[in-house]
């Protein structure tokens, strides 16, 4: 009993000085590396004295005193090869001999127990989330890592960065936040002997993948071959999710799963602009600078100020135009941007609703031109947000402190934010704070909460054919699965207009007016409206309807069915829905001169509306 008692207890702190030594900081580090210089000092001083002393040839005494020196940190000494030397015969000196051999042995089996007892930790790691949600990064800096330590928060979540390199900066910081990085060959270039080495297997834990590369280019070949590799191995699409920052949201569409191709169960891409956007309308959503009477419909306009046109500026407007519809409320927004004719282009060409749709005011000057002060500013006599995003740092440090100061003495009360592609500043008129919020957000890059409130969205189109909300998910698009999305993104927005909170719908329910049912409503259609012109749709020509139609009917006549759909040509971008609301009863009738059913399009937008008690009840 007493020698088992013995062979635990020895084991036991051998493993644990294996696991400490494992977790070794950056600190000890440094201090390792500094008792190593000093020992390698006063190996080579020693021995290189008592070869000097005992040879007269000058090429033996250096190569004797370098293999001494080696051997002290391999476990073998060589003291008595210079134990003749009167010098080193004192006390003091065989002091420093033994304490030099014995630190240069322990910094040797301290590096060699400490790879083995960062490996344990890893192995062990590993091992204890098998049954958790597996979150996998690829693409280690600043901004992923912190990104892991959000997801790390998360109930029965385990995080793996993916990096190119052997080794990074971020090896200690990964360590240290309970994570693991891999960069194995078979991790950069995932094959399904990894996906079983991290516990991926059909019908076992989910994969979250996301691709945070800077590069975007990179972040594709990722997700890519990830696809490959989980098809592969077999995994059931459902178990797995992918968000990635990629040239083109479009690119989403080829990654996820469909009929004719094996892919992810969940896809969200995104360009790193529109992430910054998305984290703007979190962060300080357009709702909130606004007045709702009891019944839901705006007080006053929404009208916003963007500085700068680029890039970012250019997301910034699609967000606002897409955030800032309320019944009520008519959508204004002036753009300042001296070279905005040279960048423009593209986006006008591929947005043609909002050119046609929106009051867009667009003034070619320095945002701190004289011009610009007289003929602008002062023109400003009601502002609910104002975007600064020039692409310079500083610049937007500057414009946005002027700004503010002019808006306060105008007595203007609007956010300012600044917006560059790391993160957002927002400034107060009020108390002069400025609150800055970096990139990567958990709760915008993580698609599991949305998705489940997407899908109850997308359920009340199709809730009377006999599916259950998960199939008809499963059977919706990339671009239709994102519009849900947004529609359930709006939820909030709808509450405040309401003039109710989500505890108090959870407590009371949700038992709107018709009235209150109908302004909403409306505020849906402008909503629906905007996110399809920010997609690049636009209102179906007459001639597009009336051809469509014809051709539902001849393949009716040929076949017994169509697979057309009228009012709606995703190839061309083109949607008869796109009208006012009023319109709306007009268009089924033309519809159903076509097709013999009656589509009632208003109680679509009403449904939804319907639906928040649903949303908020899945969101708590």
């Amino acid at each position: 009993m007493k020698l088992a008692g013995i062979y635990v207890l020895t084991a036991g702190l051998f493993l644990a000085i294996l696991v400490s030594l494992g977790t070794q900081s950056k600190t000890v580090g440094k201090l390792s590396g500094i008792l190593l210089l000093i020992v390698g000092i006063l190996g080579t001083s020693l021995y290189g004295y008592g070869y000097y002393k005992l040879s007269d040839n000058l090429f033996y005494a250096v190569m004797r005193t370098l293999f001494s020196v080696f051997c002290m940190f391999l476990g073998r000494n060589e003291i008595s090869a210079i134990s003749a030397v009167p010098e080193l015969k004192t006390p003091l000196m065989q002091c420093l001999i033994y304490f030099t051999h014995l630190t240069a042995l322990y910094l040797t089996a301290s590096a060699v127990i400490a790879s083995l007892g960062s490996r344990l930790i890893r192995t062990l790691r590993m091992s204890l989330s098998r049954k958790k949600e597996l979150h996998l990064i690829y693409g280690t800096n600043d901004e992923s890592v912190q990104f892991g330590r959000e997801v790390l928060q998360k109930d029965n979540a385990m995080a793996v960065f993916v990096d190119a390199g052997k080794e990074t900066a971020f090896d200690d910081a990964v360590f240290k936040m309970g994570s693991l990085l891999i960069s194995a060959p078979d991790a950069k270039d995932p094959n399904a002997a990894f996906l079983k080495k991290i516990g991926v297997k059909p019908g076992k834990r989910r994969l979250h993948v996301y691709c945070l590369h800077a590069s975007a280019s990179a972040n594709l070949g990722y997700a890519e071959k990830m696809r490959k590799a989980l098809e592969s191995a077999g995994v059931d699409p459902d178990q797995t999710s992918l968000t990635a920052l990629l040239e083109s949201e479009a690119l989403g569409s080829s990654l996820q799963n469909t009929a004719q191709k094996y892919g992810f169960g969940s896809v969200i891409a995104l360009e790193r602009h529109e992430l910054v956007s998305r984290l703007a309308m979190k962060e300080c959503p357009p709702y909130k600078t606004m007045t709702f009477d009891e019944n839901g419909k705006a007080k006053e306009d929404f009208e916003a100020l963007v500085v700068g046109f680029g890039q970012t500026g250019q997301e910034m407007l699609r967000s606002l135009i897409e955030n800032g519809q309320f019944f009520g409320s008519e959508f204004r927004a002036i753009v300042i941007d001296e070279n905005y004719e040279h960048r423009a282009g593209y986006f006008f060409e591929h947005h043609p609703g909002i050119r046609d749709h929106y009051a867009i005011r667009f003034v070619a000057e320095n945002a701190r031109s004289m011009d610009v002060y007289k003929n602008v500013m002062r023109s400003i006599r009601h502002l609910n947000y104002c975007v600064v995003c020039t692409g310079n740092e500083k610049a937007n440090e500057e414009i946005a402190a002027e700004l503010s100061s002019h808006f306060r003495y105008q007595g203007i009360d609007a956010p300012v934010l600044e917006c560059t592609s790391k993160g957002i500043r927002i400034r107060s008129i009020k108390d002069g704070n400025v609150a800055y919020t970096g990139v990567m957000d958990a709760e915008i890059l993580c698609n599991d909460k949305i998705d489940r409130l997407a899908m109850i969205i997308n359920h009340s189109y199709h809730k009377n054919e006999g599916r259950t909300a998960k199939e008809d998910w499963e059977k919706c698009d990339y671009f239709s699965r994102a519009s849900c999305r947004a529609s359930a993104d709006y939820a909030d927005a709808f509450l405040y207009a309401a003039g109710t909170t989500r505890e108090e719908v959870l407590k009371n329910g949700w038992d709107p007016s018709p009235e209150l049912i109908g302004n909403l409503s409306q505020t849906e259609h402008l909503r629906w409206c905007a996110f399809h012109y920010a997609m690049g749709y636009d209102t179906m020509p007459e001639d597009v309807f009336r051809n469509r139609g014809e051709q539902y009917l001849r393949e009716v006549k040929e076949t017994g069915k169509s697979s057309v759909r009228i009012a709606k040509d995703t190839a061309a971008r083109f949607h008869a829905c796109l009208i006012p609301w009023e319109e709306l009863d007009k268009l089924s009738e033309r519809e159903q001169a076509y097709t013999g059913k009656y589509t009632d399009y208003k109680i679509m937008d009403e449904q939804n509306v319907r639906a928040l008690s649903s949303l908020v009840k899945e969101a708590r």
